[in-house]
């Protein structure tokens, strides 16, 4: 059976708070974001180029791209979403309910779209968990098992580093969001990691946190061979969330991350591979396996039931 493509949206929305909070909530309604901005940062002649079943705009009257959109888009635009009360606030899915009848109304629904819910208040860093996905060769099929077994609800952020070429970036949301209701995006300047989200790691740029665990990109290569590089961005994580963090590495070609990997366990956390039975490439997770540094092995299945558990098993303790 072939799958339904999703309708596409462009978004174009002045405020980084706004823009982020519509990004999320059209992604969950299981719509693709195509294109994502801040008005002043775009020129006229990149509009052109976006191909687009919807523009949502929520930007100043006087600008000048929106009245280009509102006389030449071949599609419809939308103006404005509302004033967007925060996630805590009980009008919030209220306000996402209003949103989806709007853009259901113009794109129909979008294929798999999951029950509309509260995207939950940012969480002190304090208290974020947060698992670094680790994949190369055969990482997409893999990541998406292990996702579509575990629970959106489970307490749990991750960062998502696949060895992939930088033109399936922007696709990796979608290929990994079909049939689960995880929140999956690509990485935007002083956005929040939280609980329920998948991060992407940019392939072009370093990906580094902030002292609150704000994103914060690095107009850069990542240092050595891979991109990204699993390694630095364990590192980070180790940094930035210890001691609420925790790797998988899955199927893939490479030994990229086993020292950090090693790093990590000496500092008590854990670090789980794919088996070799399950991955279309065992070299990756083999050499974790074979550095001594796997707490844990096993199938996306078996891991994504074992991470439930240790979620459980954590929230126990601190309870």
């Amino acid at each position: 059976m072939t799958d339904v493509q999703a309708p596409t949206i462009a978004l174009l929305v002045s405020s980084e708070r706004g823009r982020r909070t519509l990004g999320q909530a059209v992604q969950g309604f299981g719509y693709q974001l195509v294109f994502d901005a801040a008005p002043e940062r775009v020129q006229l002649s990149e509009l052109t180029e976006v191909v687009a079943d919807l523009w949502l705009l929520d930007m100043p009257d006087e600008s000048a791209l929106a009245d280009w959109l509102l006389e030449s888009s071949p599609v419809p635009v939308l103006l404005g979403s509302g004033e967007i009360p925060p996630p805590e606030h009980e009008d919030h899915v209220r306000w996402q309910r209003r949103l989806l009848q709007k853009l259901s109304a113009l794109l129909g629904d979008a294929p798999q779209a999951p029950p509309v819910r509260l995207v939950p208040a940012p969480l002190p860093i304090s208290r974020r968990c947060v698992w670094l996905l680790g994949a190369s060769l055969g990482g997409p099929a893999a990541v998406k098992q292990f996702l579509d077994v575990l629970p959106a609800q489970a307490p749990v952020a991750f960062v998502y580093a696949q060895h992939i070429d930088a033109g399936f970036e922007s696709q990796l949301p979608h290929i990994l969001g079909r049939q689960n209701a995880w929140r999956i995006r690509n990485c935007t300047e002083g956005s929040q990691l939280q609980h329920g989200e998948v991060l992407v790691a940019p392939i072009g740029r370093m990906l580094h946190f902030g002292a609150e665990g704000q994103v914060q990109l690095q107009e850069q290569p990542w240092p050595g061979a891979y991109q990204p590089a699993i390694e630095t961005l364990l590192d980070e994580l180790a940094r930035t969330f210890a001691p609420h963090c925790g790797a998988i590495i899955f199927s893939g070609m490479g030994e990229d991350g086993v020292a950090a990997c090693g790093r990590l366990r000496r500092q008590g956390m854990e670090v789980w591979t794919q088996s070799a039975t399950s991955a279309a490439c065992s070299t990756m997770p083999q050499a974790v396996r074979t550095a001594g540094y796997s707490s844990r092995d096993g199938s996306p299945d078996e891991l994504a039931a074992a991470l439930q558990q240790w979620l459980e098993q954590e929230r126990a303790a601190d309870a």
